[in-house]
């Protein structure tokens, strides 16, 4: 029997596949945890009471940040109207940790939580560290199914757990649903894969000190 066996399909369907992995996921990231953190600190601080404790906590977020983080929260412009919509989840971070208050879990902030740690900071860390690990694929913009998984599942967890001891519902964990299983809008998608690779490489402007700006301060 002539063999006409060709050049298989599969190839192109994985590849597919690990780019709208990817693509998902820093989605994830960008809205859903996002918007998490935004929510955490709206309930620290008082959106009507952000811009007065940045303020009085300029000296310290300064000696951490870097000049892309800094021009979020002291632009240039000198222009005083902020609100968290306006800061990008490695900000909101850092706020979190250092001037909110938030008690440090067992292993202690810029550590990996300890298994079964569930408290606040433990989980606004687990995310912390997702992003930096989910980072390393924007080089080639794609994941397998089983990185997939796994990132997924790692923040899908921290986001309901977060959400229960602060908010309660499970408007948050239904968005990480409808996320999971629906089609991905090609354009937005590669926004925010853009915008996600924009943060990763604004903190490489502070004399190679990026990773430490994000997983120590």
């Amino acid at each position: 029997m002539l063999n006409t066996s060709g050049p298989s399909s599969a190839p192109y369907f994985c590849q597919k596949k690990a780019t709208e992995n990817y693509f998902r996921v820093c989605q994830l990231i960008m809205t859903i945890c996002s918007d998490l953190f935004r929510d955490i600190l709206s309930r620290h601080i008082k959106p009507s009471d952000l811009r007065l404790e940045l303020d009085n906590n300029r000296g310290k977020l300064e000696r951490i940040m870097n000049t892309q983080q800094k021009e979020q929260i002291y632009p240039a412009s000198g222009c005083t109207a902020l609100s968290a919509k306006d800061l990008d989840i490695s900000v909101l971070y850092i706020i979190l940790r250092n001037i909110c208050n938030i008690p440090k879990h067992k292993a202690g902030w810029g550590n990996t939580p300890l298994t079964g740690d569930m408290r606040l900071s433990a989980c606004i860390e687990r995310i912390r560290i997702e992003r930096n690990l989910v980072s390393g694929h924007s080089i080639i913009g794609a994941m397998n199914d089983t990185e997939f998984k796994k990132h997924w599942e790692e923040l899908k967890d921290a986001i309901i757990h977060i959400e229960k001891q602060m908010i309660g519902g499970d408007m948050y964990e239904r968005g990480v649903n409808d996320l999971f299983s629906c089609d991905l809008n090609p354009t937005r998608s590669k926004w925010y894969a853009a915008e996600f690779r924009k943060i990763q490489e604004n903190m490489h402007t502070k004399q190679g000190m990026s990773n430490y700006l994000f997983i120590h301060t």
